[in-house]
């Protein structure tokens, strides 16, 4: 991925924004070099909510110059002319995969538009970069559903039961999946699971992460014990 993302910033003189498998409105990965002060603009002023690329991007699959997006997709906070003050005066974006899953990438030029072969080179880059990420963050859905049913603060017992398997049964799958994502515990892999966009963050876990903390409460007689944490670990 590194090489990858490296060969498309030499592309984009100007910066790179690239969200790679959007899933539950979170990008699996996130790429990021334009400028900062363009960084500082588009968010302060929430320019993603109409921005003309992005809402192409999301809509389209394939490869469209900034030149043939304007005046065609509606731009009414004036994207384009914000940007062009802060040297993105040419552009492409790059779409692909399903909806669900949909990676939208940004390239920007300060000195001339892109020519058709490198439009090509770029859509090769994202889609090969997309597919490698699909094979790596993959998991079944028997697992994903073992981590929801924890993430959404059921007990081992309970998921059990509404899985219709057993416990033995369930820890196997939240160890698998522990070790497919690479976490150290369940909480971990349901964690990297929402971070991923494999899971959605409305769940319990995804919901809690985004909220304060406070005082630890205590234990509740049914949910899993520390030593049920400890055991369905690899």
């Amino acid at each position: 991925m590194e090489e990858i993302e490296n060969r498309l910033a030499a592309l984009a003189p100007r910066g790179v924004m690239c969200a790679f498998h959007l899933r539950y409105s979170r990008p699996m990965r996130h790429l990021m070099t334009y400028p900062s002060d363009w960084i500082d603009t588009y968010t302060r002023e929430n320019l993603i909510a109409c921005d003309p690329v992005a809402i192409w991007g999301i809509r389209h699959t394939g490869a469209m110059r900034w030149s043939a997006l304007e005046g065609r997709v509606p731009d009414p906070l004036d994207v384009f002319a914000k940007g062009r003050a802060h040297g993105l005066a040419f552009g492409a974006v790059v779409a692909c995969g399903p909806p669900q899953s949909r990676t939208v990438c940004g390239f920007g030029r300060d000195d001339r538009d892109y020519t058709d072969a490198e439009l090509a080179r770029l859509e090769a880059l994202v889609v090969k970069a997309h597919d490698l990420l699909e094979q790596r963050h993959t998991l079944r859905p028997i697992l994903l559903s073992a981590l929801e049913a924890i993430g959404c603060g059921m007990t081992y017992d309970q998921a059990a039961a509404h899985l219709g398997i057993s416990r033995t049964a369930l820890r196997y799958r939240l160890r698998t999946a522990q070790e497919a994502l690479g976490a150290a515990d369940t909480q971990d892999a349901i964690r990297r699971a929402v971070d991923a966009g494999l899971l959605s963050s409305n769940s319990f876990t995804g919901i809690s992460r985004g909220l304060p903390t406070g005082p630890a409460a205590p234990e509740v007689s049914g949910r899993p014990s520390e030593g049920d944490a400890a055991s369905a670990s690899p």
